[in-house]
């Protein structure tokens, strides 16, 4: 079995897992729902995840780690947008 395939692949699955809430937040304006901290704690972690592949020099956990950051400061900075121009102060959950 190649498992570098199983890696690309779990890390497609579970990286564009945001990508529906991306979707959702985009047309709907409301992410008061998401949790900064989760999203904060969430991108810490696959920082972490991508100091360790960079180390390894192991592209898949590079790639995946790359692309679960860069949505989680997507929905991260969505929240903070649609926050203001809803006018309504959300809470961190």
């Amino acid at each position: 079995m190649n498992w570098e395939i199983v890696g690309f692949a779990a890390g497609i699955l579970t990286t564009f897992g945001f990508v529906p809430q991306i979707i959702k937040g985009y047309k709907t304006k409301h992410l008061g729902d998401l949790s900064y901290l989760m999203n904060a704690s969430l991108t810490l972690g696959m920082s972490l995840w991508l100091s360790y592949g960079i180390s390894k020099k192991d592209i898949v956990i590079i790639a995946a780690n790359i692309a679960g950051i860069a949505l989680n400061i997507t929905l991260i900075l969505m929240k903070y947008h649609y926050g203001k121009t809803t006018g309504k102060a959300e809470k961190n959950h």
